[in-house]
Protein backbone atom coordinates (compact mmCIF):
# COMPACT_ATOMS: atom_id res chain seq x y z
CA UNK A 1 0.00 0.00 0.00
CA UNK A 2 1.30 3.22 -0.80
CA UNK A 3 1.99 5.54 2.69
CA UNK A 4 2.17 9.42 3.43
CA UNK A 5 3.30 10.85 6.02
CA UNK A 6 2.38 14.09 7.15
CA UNK A 7 5.47 16.65 8.72
CA UNK A 8 4.90 19.46 10.95
CA UNK A 9 7.64 21.29 11.55
CA UNK A 10 9.06 22.77 15.12
CA UNK A 11 7.25 26.07 15.69
CA UNK A 12 10.18 28.78 15.74
CA UNK A 13 9.57 29.96 18.60
CA UNK A 14 7.84 29.35 21.71
CA UNK A 15 3.58 30.11 21.58
CA UNK A 16 1.03 29.93 24.15
CA UNK A 17 -0.54 27.67 22.34
CA UNK A 18 -0.32 24.51 20.31
CA UNK A 19 -3.20 23.93 17.55
CA UNK A 20 -4.73 21.30 15.96
CA UNK A 21 -3.30 20.71 12.45
CA UNK A 22 -6.86 20.77 10.98
CA UNK A 23 -5.48 21.16 7.29
CA UNK A 24 -3.96 17.94 7.38
CA UNK A 25 -6.88 16.12 9.20
CA UNK A 26 -8.87 17.23 6.06
CA UNK A 27 -6.51 16.16 3.61
CA UNK A 28 -5.52 13.05 5.56
CA UNK A 29 -9.39 11.78 5.18
CA UNK A 30 -9.63 12.56 1.68
CA UNK A 31 -6.20 10.43 0.41
CA UNK A 32 -7.45 7.75 2.70
CA UNK A 33 -10.47 7.73 0.68
CA UNK A 34 -8.07 6.67 -2.50
CA UNK A 35 -6.67 3.67 -0.86
CA UNK A 36 -3.64 5.56 1.05
CA UNK A 37 -1.93 4.56 4.12
CA UNK A 38 -1.74 8.00 5.87
CA UNK A 39 0.73 8.64 8.84
CA UNK A 40 1.63 12.31 11.17
CA UNK A 41 4.52 13.16 12.29
CA UNK A 42 3.79 16.85 14.38
CA UNK A 43 8.00 17.25 15.36
CA UNK A 44 5.84 19.80 17.87
CA UNK A 45 4.71 17.02 19.62
CA UNK A 46 8.23 14.47 19.20
CA UNK A 47 11.18 14.59 17.30
CA UNK A 48 10.56 10.66 16.81
CA UNK A 49 9.77 10.18 13.58
CA UNK A 50 6.14 7.85 13.49
CA UNK A 51 6.93 3.05 13.39
CA UNK A 52 6.41 3.84 9.37
CA UNK A 53 8.82 1.88 8.01
CA UNK A 54 8.74 3.03 4.12
CA UNK A 55 7.22 6.50 3.19
CA UNK A 56 6.31 7.11 -0.82
CA UNK A 57 5.39 10.74 -0.48
CA UNK A 58 6.03 13.29 2.70
CA UNK A 59 4.00 16.25 2.61
CA UNK A 60 5.68 19.16 4.62
CA UNK A 61 3.65 21.56 6.20
CA UNK A 62 5.21 25.35 6.24
CA UNK A 63 2.22 26.68 8.08
CA UNK A 64 -0.15 25.42 9.45
CA UNK A 65 -4.07 26.49 9.65
CA UNK A 66 -3.90 28.95 12.75
CA UNK A 67 -0.35 30.02 11.73
CA UNK A 68 -1.32 30.46 7.27
CA UNK A 69 -2.51 34.22 8.26
CA UNK A 70 0.46 35.34 9.83
CA UNK A 71 2.91 32.84 8.81
CA UNK A 72 6.30 32.88 9.99
CA UNK A 73 9.07 34.21 7.89
CA UNK A 74 12.08 31.50 9.27
CA UNK A 75 12.07 28.63 7.08
CA UNK A 76 15.09 27.11 9.91
CA UNK A 77 12.71 24.26 11.26
CA UNK A 78 11.17 23.62 8.41
CA UNK A 79 14.65 22.63 6.49
CA UNK A 80 15.44 20.63 9.50
CA UNK A 81 12.13 19.13 9.44
CA UNK A 82 12.97 18.32 5.82
CA UNK A 83 16.38 16.52 6.93
CA UNK A 84 15.04 14.61 9.39
CA UNK A 85 12.60 12.98 6.21
CA UNK A 86 15.21 12.64 4.49
CA UNK A 87 17.64 10.88 6.90
CA UNK A 88 14.55 8.46 8.12
CA UNK A 89 12.60 7.85 4.53
CA UNK A 90 15.54 8.34 1.60
CA UNK A 91 13.27 6.99 -0.74
CA UNK A 92 10.34 9.58 -0.55
CA UNK A 93 9.31 12.37 -2.58
CA UNK A 94 9.46 15.77 -0.27
CA UNK A 95 6.72 17.70 -1.34
CA UNK A 96 6.45 21.10 0.75
CA UNK A 97 2.84 22.98 0.75
CA UNK A 98 1.80 26.00 2.74
CA UNK A 99 2.02 29.61 2.14
CA UNK A 100 6.03 29.99 1.47
CA UNK A 101 5.16 27.53 -1.57
CA UNK A 102 2.41 29.13 -3.15
CA UNK A 103 3.65 32.88 -2.45
CA UNK A 104 7.56 32.25 -3.88
CA UNK A 105 7.57 28.82 -4.83
CA UNK A 106 10.94 28.52 -6.61
CA UNK A 107 12.51 29.99 -3.45
CA UNK A 108 10.62 27.78 -0.91
CA UNK A 109 11.60 24.34 -3.21
CA UNK A 110 15.30 25.21 -3.54
CA UNK A 111 15.98 26.65 0.40
CA UNK A 112 14.08 23.54 1.65
CA UNK A 113 15.75 21.19 -1.07
CA UNK A 114 12.28 19.00 -1.58
CA UNK A 115 11.29 17.75 -4.43
CA UNK A 116 7.93 19.50 -5.23
CA UNK A 117 5.94 22.39 -4.14
CA UNK A 118 2.38 22.24 -4.16
CA UNK A 119 0.52 25.82 -4.41
CA UNK A 120 -2.86 26.71 -3.07
CA UNK A 121 -5.23 25.87 0.28
CA UNK A 122 -2.98 23.88 2.20
CA UNK A 123 -5.30 20.95 2.27
CA UNK A 124 -6.20 20.99 -1.32
CA UNK A 125 -2.68 21.40 -2.40
CA UNK A 126 -1.59 18.32 -0.55
CA UNK A 127 -4.78 16.48 -1.63
CA UNK A 128 -3.80 17.65 -5.75
CA UNK A 129 -0.10 17.36 -5.09
CA UNK A 130 0.45 14.04 -4.07
CA UNK A 131 -2.55 12.39 -6.37
CA UNK A 132 -0.78 14.51 -9.19
CA UNK A 133 3.30 13.32 -7.96
CA UNK A 134 1.65 9.48 -7.74
CA UNK A 135 -0.06 9.55 -10.46
CA UNK A 136 3.48 10.53 -12.87
CA UNK A 137 4.00 14.18 -12.54
CA UNK A 138 7.18 15.45 -12.68
CA UNK A 139 9.30 14.07 -9.83
CA UNK A 140 10.91 17.41 -9.47
CA UNK A 141 8.91 21.17 -9.90
CA UNK A 142 6.35 22.95 -9.01
CA UNK A 143 2.69 21.87 -8.96
CA UNK A 144 0.21 22.86 -10.80
CA UNK A 145 1.68 23.73 -13.98
CA UNK A 146 0.25 27.13 -13.79
CA UNK A 147 -1.63 28.51 -10.59
CA UNK A 148 -2.81 27.38 -7.54
CA UNK A 149 -4.98 24.21 -7.43
CA UNK A 150 -8.57 24.57 -6.87
CA UNK A 151 -9.38 24.89 -2.97
CA UNK A 152 -11.86 22.02 -1.23
CA UNK A 153 -15.09 20.88 -2.04
CA UNK A 154 -16.64 19.71 1.00
CA UNK A 155 -20.06 18.37 -0.50
CA UNK A 156 -19.65 14.83 0.24
CA UNK A 157 -16.01 15.28 1.74
CA UNK A 158 -15.30 12.81 4.68
CA UNK A 159 -15.17 14.21 8.07
CA UNK A 160 -11.62 15.22 9.16
CA UNK A 161 -8.98 12.23 9.97
CA UNK A 162 -9.43 13.05 13.87
CA UNK A 163 -8.73 9.45 14.65
CA UNK A 164 -4.71 10.17 13.43
CA UNK A 165 -4.07 12.74 15.96
CA UNK A 166 -4.42 12.99 19.80
CA UNK A 167 -6.51 15.87 19.92
CA UNK A 168 -6.17 16.15 23.64
CA UNK A 169 -2.32 17.10 23.14
CA UNK A 170 -3.48 20.54 21.22
CA UNK A 171 -3.90 23.17 23.42
CA UNK A 172 -5.67 27.07 23.09
CA UNK A 173 -7.16 29.07 25.94
CA UNK A 174 -10.46 27.22 27.60
CA UNK A 175 -12.25 28.28 30.43
CA UNK A 176 -12.47 26.53 33.82
CA UNK A 177 -14.71 28.10 36.97
CA UNK A 178 -14.89 31.50 34.47
CA UNK A 179 -10.89 31.54 34.17
CA UNK A 180 -9.20 31.36 31.07
CA UNK A 181 -6.57 28.68 30.75
CA UNK A 182 -4.44 26.94 28.57
CA UNK A 183 -6.53 23.48 28.19
CA UNK A 184 -7.19 21.11 25.48
CA UNK A 185 -8.76 22.18 22.70
CA UNK A 186 -10.29 21.63 19.00
CA UNK A 187 -9.94 23.48 15.84
CA UNK A 188 -13.17 24.58 13.57
CA UNK A 189 -12.60 26.17 10.27
CA UNK A 190 -16.60 27.31 9.18
CA UNK A 191 -16.21 29.78 6.66
CA UNK A 192 -13.31 30.39 4.68
CA UNK A 193 -12.28 34.05 3.76
CA UNK A 194 -12.53 37.80 4.81
CA UNK A 195 -13.74 40.72 2.70
CA UNK A 196 -12.13 43.06 4.52
CA UNK A 197 -8.71 44.50 2.95
CA UNK A 198 -6.25 44.77 5.65
CA UNK A 199 -3.17 45.71 3.60
CA UNK A 200 -0.74 43.90 6.35
CA UNK A 201 -3.05 40.51 6.56
CA UNK A 202 -2.08 37.22 4.52
CA UNK A 203 -5.49 35.93 3.83
CA UNK A 204 -4.53 32.25 2.48
CA UNK A 205 -8.54 31.58 1.68
CA UNK A 206 -9.54 35.07 0.07
CA UNK A 207 -11.76 37.76 -0.18
CA UNK A 208 -14.36 35.75 -0.58
CA UNK A 209 -16.84 34.12 2.32
CA UNK A 210 -16.89 30.51 1.38
CA UNK A 211 -19.19 28.80 4.50
CA UNK A 212 -19.23 25.17 4.60
CA UNK A 213 -22.72 23.36 5.35
CA UNK A 214 -23.59 24.07 8.87
CA UNK A 215 -24.43 20.13 9.11
CA UNK A 216 -20.73 19.29 8.12
CA UNK A 217 -19.95 21.60 10.92
CA UNK A 218 -21.53 20.20 13.59
CA UNK A 219 -20.90 16.88 12.84
CA UNK A 220 -17.05 17.78 13.17
CA UNK A 221 -18.35 19.20 16.49
CA UNK A 222 -19.79 16.09 17.58
CA UNK A 223 -16.84 14.07 16.02
CA UNK A 224 -14.16 16.23 18.53
CA UNK A 225 -16.52 15.63 21.22
CA UNK A 226 -16.44 11.61 20.65
CA UNK A 227 -12.45 11.72 21.15
CA UNK A 228 -12.88 13.69 24.75
CA UNK A 229 -12.50 17.24 23.42
CA UNK A 230 -15.00 19.95 24.99
CA UNK A 231 -13.53 23.29 24.16
CA UNK A 232 -13.22 24.80 20.57
CA UNK A 233 -11.46 27.33 18.61
CA UNK A 234 -13.26 28.69 15.58
CA UNK A 235 -10.54 29.83 13.52
CA UNK A 236 -13.16 31.50 10.95
CA UNK A 237 -11.02 34.69 10.17
CA UNK A 238 -14.02 37.24 11.18
CA UNK A 239 -16.97 35.43 13.45
CA UNK A 240 -20.41 37.06 12.49
CA UNK A 241 -19.73 38.05 9.15
CA UNK A 242 -21.72 35.78 6.79
CA UNK A 243 -25.29 36.03 9.07
CA UNK A 244 -27.28 33.12 7.77
CA UNK A 245 -24.36 30.84 8.57
CA UNK A 246 -23.68 31.99 11.94
CA UNK A 247 -26.98 32.68 13.19
CA UNK A 248 -28.21 29.25 11.84
CA UNK A 249 -24.94 27.65 13.36
CA UNK A 250 -25.28 29.57 16.72
CA UNK A 251 -29.23 28.58 17.05
CA UNK A 252 -27.83 24.57 17.04
CA UNK A 253 -24.92 24.62 19.10
CA UNK A 254 -27.39 26.01 22.21
CA UNK A 255 -27.87 23.87 24.84
CA UNK A 256 -25.12 21.40 23.91
CA UNK A 257 -22.68 21.51 26.33
CA UNK A 258 -19.50 23.32 23.97
CA UNK A 259 -17.13 25.74 25.04
CA UNK A 260 -15.88 28.03 22.54
CA UNK A 261 -14.14 31.07 21.33
CA UNK A 262 -13.72 33.04 17.91
CA UNK A 263 -12.32 35.74 16.13
CA UNK A 264 -14.43 38.73 15.09
CA UNK A 265 -13.64 42.20 14.28
CA UNK A 266 -15.29 44.96 16.25
CA UNK A 267 -17.96 46.51 13.96
CA UNK A 268 -19.23 42.81 13.00
CA UNK A 269 -19.60 42.53 16.88
CA UNK A 270 -21.40 45.46 17.38
CA UNK A 271 -24.44 44.87 14.65
CA UNK A 272 -24.83 41.03 15.48
CA UNK A 273 -26.32 39.56 18.51
CA UNK A 274 -23.70 38.46 21.14
CA UNK A 275 -26.75 36.97 23.44
CA UNK A 276 -27.14 34.38 20.80
CA UNK A 277 -23.24 34.02 20.56
CA UNK A 278 -23.33 33.03 24.76
CA UNK A 279 -26.22 31.02 24.61
CA UNK A 280 -24.35 28.71 21.55
CA UNK A 281 -21.39 28.68 24.70
CA UNK A 282 -18.98 31.62 23.40
CA UNK A 283 -17.17 32.09 26.31
CA UNK A 284 -14.38 34.26 24.77
CA UNK A 285 -13.94 36.37 21.40
CA UNK A 286 -10.95 37.14 20.46
CA UNK A 287 -11.13 41.51 18.62
CA UNK A 288 -8.44 42.26 15.68
CA UNK A 289 -7.51 45.50 17.77
CA UNK A 290 -4.00 46.13 16.75
CA UNK A 291 -4.10 49.57 17.83
CA UNK A 292 -6.12 51.97 19.40
CA UNK A 293 -4.66 54.42 16.45
CA UNK A 294 -4.94 51.29 13.77
CA UNK A 295 -7.39 53.67 11.93
CA UNK A 296 -4.55 56.25 11.52
CA UNK A 297 -2.12 54.04 10.40
CA UNK A 298 -3.38 54.10 6.81
CA UNK A 299 -3.38 50.05 6.15
CA UNK A 300 -7.03 49.80 5.06
CA UNK A 301 -8.47 48.53 9.00
CA UNK A 302 -10.09 52.17 9.28
CA UNK A 303 -11.97 50.97 13.22
CA UNK A 304 -11.63 53.75 15.62
CA UNK A 305 -10.91 52.78 18.98
CA UNK A 306 -14.42 54.27 20.12
CA UNK A 307 -15.52 51.21 18.26
CA UNK A 308 -13.23 49.16 19.96
CA UNK A 309 -14.17 50.10 23.46
CA UNK A 310 -17.94 49.79 22.33
CA UNK A 311 -17.49 46.29 20.87
CA UNK A 312 -15.79 44.86 23.85
CA UNK A 313 -17.77 46.55 26.81
CA UNK A 314 -21.07 44.98 24.64
CA UNK A 315 -18.81 41.16 24.71
CA UNK A 316 -18.38 41.51 28.52
CA UNK A 317 -22.11 42.69 28.79
CA UNK A 318 -23.15 39.62 27.31
CA UNK A 319 -20.59 37.42 29.80
CA UNK A 320 -18.35 36.43 27.16
CA UNK A 321 -14.64 37.24 27.66
CA UNK A 322 -12.91 39.97 24.97
CA UNK A 323 -9.54 39.17 24.45
CA UNK A 324 -7.47 41.51 22.22
CA UNK A 325 -5.05 41.05 19.27
CA UNK A 326 -2.41 43.70 19.59
CA UNK A 327 0.17 44.37 16.29
CA UNK A 328 2.49 45.85 17.24
CA UNK A 329 5.03 48.32 14.36
CA UNK A 330 2.12 49.52 11.97
CA UNK A 331 3.40 52.35 9.80
CA UNK A 332 3.52 55.37 11.88
CA UNK A 333 1.31 54.18 14.20
CA UNK A 334 0.86 57.09 16.96
CA UNK A 335 0.02 54.74 19.64
CA UNK A 336 3.29 53.02 19.20
CA UNK A 337 5.49 55.88 18.57
CA UNK A 338 3.87 57.82 21.86
CA UNK A 339 3.84 54.97 23.96
CA UNK A 340 -0.11 54.55 24.23
CA UNK A 341 -0.71 51.24 23.72
CA UNK A 342 1.55 50.13 26.34
CA UNK A 343 -1.42 52.08 28.79
CA UNK A 344 -4.21 51.48 26.48
CA UNK A 345 -3.42 47.35 26.49
CA UNK A 346 -3.15 47.96 30.36
CA UNK A 347 -6.74 49.67 30.75
CA UNK A 348 -8.41 46.68 28.53
CA UNK A 349 -11.25 44.60 30.85
CA UNK A 350 -10.15 41.23 29.37
CA UNK A 351 -6.51 39.81 27.86
CA UNK A 352 -4.35 40.59 24.57
CA UNK A 353 -2.05 39.08 22.85
CA UNK A 354 0.88 40.30 21.07
CA UNK A 355 2.33 40.33 17.58
CA UNK A 356 4.95 41.82 15.76
CA UNK A 357 4.21 43.05 12.08
CA UNK A 358 5.91 41.76 10.11
CA UNK A 359 6.14 42.36 5.87
CA UNK A 360 5.25 39.06 4.24
CA UNK A 361 4.71 37.80 0.66
CA UNK A 362 0.91 37.87 -0.45
CA UNK A 363 0.12 41.45 1.21
CA UNK A 364 -0.34 44.63 -0.21
CA UNK A 365 2.03 46.17 2.73
CA UNK A 366 4.83 43.96 1.49
CA UNK A 367 4.08 44.78 -2.43
CA UNK A 368 4.20 48.55 -1.21
CA UNK A 369 7.30 48.23 1.25
CA UNK A 370 9.78 45.33 0.45
CA UNK A 371 11.75 46.61 -2.48
CA UNK A 372 12.35 49.89 -0.61
CA UNK A 373 14.04 48.12 2.08
CA UNK A 374 16.02 45.34 -0.29
CA UNK A 375 18.05 47.78 -2.77
CA UNK A 376 15.03 48.67 -4.72
CA UNK A 377 14.61 45.05 -5.82
CA UNK A 378 11.92 42.86 -4.61
CA UNK A 379 12.86 40.26 -2.49
CA UNK A 380 13.94 36.31 -4.79
CA UNK A 381 14.64 34.31 -0.93
CA UNK A 382 13.57 33.89 2.19
CA UNK A 383 16.58 35.23 3.42
CA UNK A 384 16.16 38.63 1.84
CA UNK A 385 11.71 38.30 2.96
CA UNK A 386 13.18 38.44 6.42
CA UNK A 387 15.62 41.39 5.88
CA UNK A 388 13.10 43.28 4.76
CA UNK A 389 11.02 43.10 7.86
CA UNK A 390 14.40 43.62 9.95
CA UNK A 391 15.59 46.53 8.07
CA UNK A 392 11.86 47.81 8.49
CA UNK A 393 12.16 47.26 12.87
CA UNK A 394 15.59 48.58 12.93
CA UNK A 395 14.87 51.87 11.19
CA UNK A 396 11.00 52.50 13.02
CA UNK A 397 11.26 55.56 15.10
CA UNK A 398 10.77 54.11 17.93
CA UNK A 399 11.92 50.53 19.82
CA UNK A 400 9.20 48.05 19.45
CA UNK A 401 11.27 45.62 21.14
CA UNK A 402 11.47 47.85 24.13
CA UNK A 403 7.27 48.38 23.70
CA UNK A 404 7.18 44.47 23.53
CA UNK A 405 9.15 44.03 26.39
CA UNK A 406 6.67 46.69 28.55
CA UNK A 407 3.65 44.62 27.17
CA UNK A 408 4.66 41.29 27.97
CA UNK A 409 4.72 42.07 31.42
CA UNK A 410 1.35 43.38 32.16
CA UNK A 411 -0.88 40.96 34.29
CA UNK A 412 -3.65 40.47 31.28
CA UNK A 413 -1.05 39.83 28.51
CA UNK A 414 -2.59 36.56 27.75
CA UNK A 415 0.78 34.68 28.08
CA UNK A 416 0.99 35.33 31.52
CA UNK A 417 -2.77 34.72 32.09
CA UNK A 418 -2.80 31.34 31.38
CA UNK A 419 0.83 30.98 33.13
CA UNK A 420 -0.76 31.72 37.03
CA UNK A 421 -3.61 29.34 36.36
Amino acid sequence: MTTVCFVVADDEFERDFLQLPLDIANAAAVLRQDGIDIAVWDRRLSAGAPAVDTVDVAVVVTAIADRAQCYPLDLGPVRTAVREIRRTWPRATVVAVGPHATQLPTATRRELGVDVVARGETDAAAVHGVRDVLGGRPALGELPLAGTYPPPDFDGAPLPAYDLLDLTAYTAETFSGGRVRRGPCGMVLGVRGCTYGCTFCHLPFGTRMRPQPVDRTLAEIDAMRERGIDSLFFLDYVFGLHPTFYKDLCARLAGRGIGWTGQSRAEVVLRQDVDQWAAAGCHGMWLGAESPAVAETGVGKRVPAEKIDAAIRKLSAAGITPFAFLLLGLPGDPACLSGEVVDWAASLPGYFGLNQLFLRPGTPLYDELAADYNGGATPATWAEVEAVTRRYRERYPVSLDDLWDRLVRLPNYIGNAMAAV
